[in-house]
């Protein structure tokens, strides 16, 4: 059969007309988006897009001037359409999945931003779209909804580990208790800040600079210590013992001088509350007291101790305060060191 030539002029201008749409939203996407900032939501959103928005204003535009053959026109319309819902489905999920990630650190300031409520954002954007897109091209939604109910039951049965990590990322989410950036400790003795929480699993990054990859349902389930909980800041103390003949109101305004000196030379770490001095017990061989500080967050309390500790046996010294060291006093009968002094005589006339 021929094709008739006013069909292959059409086409060709259809297609010039395409072509030049994609170029000029390539050259959008090139120059005049590369010049917003990195950090630019709309930007990132559009990254990717500009060229296929510009091949549907081009298809729209051979449509609005009938340069498609007339046979092809309602065709050209349905894939227009689709094009379009399909662009704006992809924008309008990277726009609300970018604005959840970057804008906000929780949602009402109750819900972090994690990667598991950007994908949930998306895949809820994405499902909107996808029956939009259904319903334009006159296909019934409820047999659709029907078969995926049907099938969704089998694939649940079948992937019950992976539903389980699912809902139990979304719990831990919805329980306010662990949030990205937050310190923890597990039961199993693994620690660290949690980086993120994914549909599978949640992520620490330890001090060690490992990655610990815990399952969400074992987390879910385990016994977890929160240091950013209630507050980020954290107490702790540094021990020290003195002599027996220490004067114990020198001891304390020592100790006490030397921890504000140390604390000033680090203001990130201070905190509003004051450190305290407080003797402890009476040991074996010398008074035991604690230095007991705050600071703001729970890796600053392994420098403030380095340091206590080092300004504490200068200060001390210079103070003449004795730090004793481990003395066991053995008070032993005269009659005793008689009879080991006559045992060591004989072994020694023996010999």
């Amino acid at each position: 059969m021929d094709f008739p030539t006013e069909y292959l002029y059409s086409m060709l201008w259809t297609l010039a007309v395409m072509v030049g749409g994609w170029l000029l939203g390539w050259l959008v996407e090139s120059y005049l988006l590369s010049r917003l900032s990195n950090a630019t939501i709309f930007r990132k959103t559009l990254s990717g897009l500009g060229r296929w928005l510009g091949l549907a204003t081009g298809l729209g535009f051979a449509l609005r001037y009938q340069l498609l053959p007339p046979d092809w026109y309602a065709d050209g319309i349905l894939v227009w359409k689709v094009s379009c819902l399909l662009i704006a489905t992809i924008f309008c999920a990277r726009l609300v999945g970018r604005y959840v990630h970057e804008n906000t650190i929780s949602i009402s300031g109750e819900i972090p931003a994690t990667s598991l409520i950007e994908n949930v954002v998306r895949g809820v954007v994405y499902m909107v779209g996808v029956l939009v897109i259904l319903q334009t091209l006159n296909i019934s939604v409820a047999p659709v909804l029907t078969a995926l109910g049907v099938g969704g039951l089998a694939v649940a049965l079948a992937l019950q580990d992976t539903l389980g990590n699912l809902f139990a990322g979304i719990t831990i989410i919805a329980s306010r208790k662990i949030r990205p950036g937050q310190f923890i400790q597990l039961e199993g003795g693994q620690e660290g800040y949690v980086t993120d929480i994914t549909w599978r699993n949640t992520t620490i990054h330890t001090l060690p600079n490992h990655m610990v990859i815990i399952p969400n349902a074992k987390l879910a389930s385990s016994i977890v210590t929160n240091s950013y909980l209630p507050s980020p800041d954290i107490g702790f103390r540094v021990e020290v013992g003195v002599h027996y003949d220490s004067d114990l109101d020198l001891v304390e305004k020592v100790a006490l001088e030397t921890t504000y000196a140390v604390l000033e030379q680090y203001p990130d770490a201070k905190t509003e509350q004051e450190p305290v001095v407080r003797f402890r017990e009476f040991a074996d061989s010398s008074i035991n007291l604690a230095v007991i500080i705050r600071v703001a967050e729970w890796s600053e309390q392994f420098l403030i101790r380095h340091e206590m500790i080092k300004a504490l046996h200068k200060a001390f010294r210079q103070a003449g305060i004795n730090i004793p060291f481990p003395i066991r006093t053995l008070d032993i009968p005269e009659k005793t060191l008689k009879q080991l002094a006559n045992a060591g005589a004989d072994t020694s006339g023996n010999a």
